[in-house]
């Protein structure tokens, strides 16, 4: 059961991170790793919607945390933290928590990480594990400012009994 939950979670979680709008490519030329800085602005303090079959997102906490939460699996959530390091890679690592008797239950850490880089016209853009193609981070990259299933989160946090 545990693990039949974990891969749904992350099946949907991935499949709905992806950018649908944009076009990907193959890495940008002249292209540079992008400076931590430049990515955790980005991914500060906002929701990366989570828009195909999930309903959901992943919150990036200034602070480093990380919270995710998937409609389809609404008595489910993802804790954990976020970090970018010098090789332009922003990691999440999550546990999820799912209702397991009279006890939440809980996955095994799940770190991911997702490459970023910077064309010639500073343009940033990124690739999701074993992906070969590059999107382009535009408007269009699902990231909204705030923590947009903060109740969500908290309402499952309660019903999960912590």
């Amino acid at each position: 059961m545990m693990i039949t939950v974990k891969c749904k979670l992350v099946a949907a979680a991935l499949s709905c991170i992806l950018p649908m709008a944009a076009a990907a490519d193959p890495l940008p030329r002249s292209a540079k790793i992008a400076s931590p800085q430049k990515i955790a602005k980005i991914y500060s303090g906002k929701t990366e919607l989570w828009t195909n079959n999930c309903g959901g997102g992943i919150y990036f906490g200034p602070g480093g945390q990380a919270r995710a939460w998937c409609a389809d699996q609404s008595d489910n959530l993802g804790a954990g933290t976020w970090s970018v390091d010098a090789n332009g890679q922003m990691c999440q690592d999550l546990v999820w928590y799912y209702p397991s008797g009279r006890r939440a239950g809980a996955s095994a850490s799940d770190k991911s990480c997702i490459s970023h880089v910077v064309d010639a016209w500073g343009v940033m853009w990124r690739s999701w594990p074993n992906d070969p193609e590059w999107w382009p981070m535009g408007k269009d990259a699902g990231l909204v400012r705030g923590y947009k299933f903060q109740t969500q989160v908290r309402q499952t946090r309660s019903k999960l009994g912590f």
